[in-house]
């Protein structure tokens, strides 16, 4: 699927299991109307996946289930097993369901501290068991403003991918997520000048990284992504899809985004 357009849809700290409910039944209904869905699988060249929150994962597998919508977890530890109270391992999210995993986020940076090594640790785990990730990357408001985005991003890019070697991208899929910390939740994207250069660069970077990587992994955009701004995004020729966040929340936008972006 890696010539596909992503969609990938991040809940957050949201939704109670009926919530959740609704909500899924409500896309599936939306998406078949739309005729971007018919019964067992998509019928678009899209991939569309889901992100809840860890309670729901199991349950929302159960929904999707032969639609052709993908499952993905918001995190995932650096180990197998062991005493890590809290924590839940690549084999548990398979169990319930999941193909992807994300990693990285700029809430989890922000919140809980994650360093470049913990989230480099998450990724290495998580391909070792053939879970596909989305890592996330992207520049702070101070970062922007001191003229350091490029050289942040390739910090978190290169620390992140860190050990990550070619074949292990043959068999498990990573995908960059550029989220420049500064939009998330302003409502407002990132100009499309803005970021097609940032996502250049990404480009540029993994050919460094990945010399002999045939086929490089997918650059989707995050960032106050909505039904207003999606097609001016999703037509620049360096985004391969959105991580999208409150627009993902409601069925009518997301759906509608997804009607944009395979447009």
């Amino acid at each position: 699927m890696k010539n596909k357009k992503l969609i990938f849809a991040n809940w957050k700290m949201n939704f109670s299991s009926e919530q959740a409910r609704v909500l899924v039944e409500s896309i599936i209904d939306k998406l078949n109307k739309l005729e971007l869905l018919k019964g067992t699988a998509l019928k678009i060249d899209a991939e569309v996946v889901l992100a809840p929150a860890f309670p729901s994962l199991s349950f929302v597998s159960s929904l999707i289930r032969h639609t052709g919508i993908s499952l993905s977890s918001q995190d995932v530890f650096w180990e197998a097993k062991g005493p890590y109270t809290g924590e839940v391992s690549p084999s548990m999210l398979i169990d319930v369901g999941c193909t992807w995993a994300m990693i990285g986020h700029s809430e989890r940076r922000q919140y809980l501290l994650e360093t470049n090594e913990m989230i480099n640790k998450k990724v290495l785990n998580a391909l070792s068991q053939d879970l596909n990730i989305i890592l996330c990357v992207g520049e702070s408001f101070e970062q922007r403003r001191r003229k350091n985005t490029f050289e942040a991003i390739s910090d978190q890019l290169r620390r992140g991918l860190r050990g990550v070697t070619e074949s292990q991208l043959n068999e498990s899929e990573v995908v960059i997520g550029y989220e420049p910390v500064w939009v998330i939740g302003s409502g407002e994207a990132a100009s499309v000048e803005d970021i097609a250069s940032v996502h250049n660069f990404v480009s540029d970077e993994l050919k460094s990284i990945f010399p002999t990587l045939k086929s490089l992994p997918r650059i989707v955009y995050g960032g106050s992504v909505n039904s207003e701004n999606i097609e001016q995004i999703a037509s620049l020729s360096n985004v391969d899809g959105v991580l999208v966040g409150n627009a993902s929340m409601d069925c009518d936008k997301f759906c509608d985004i997804v009607l944009k972006v395979v447009k």
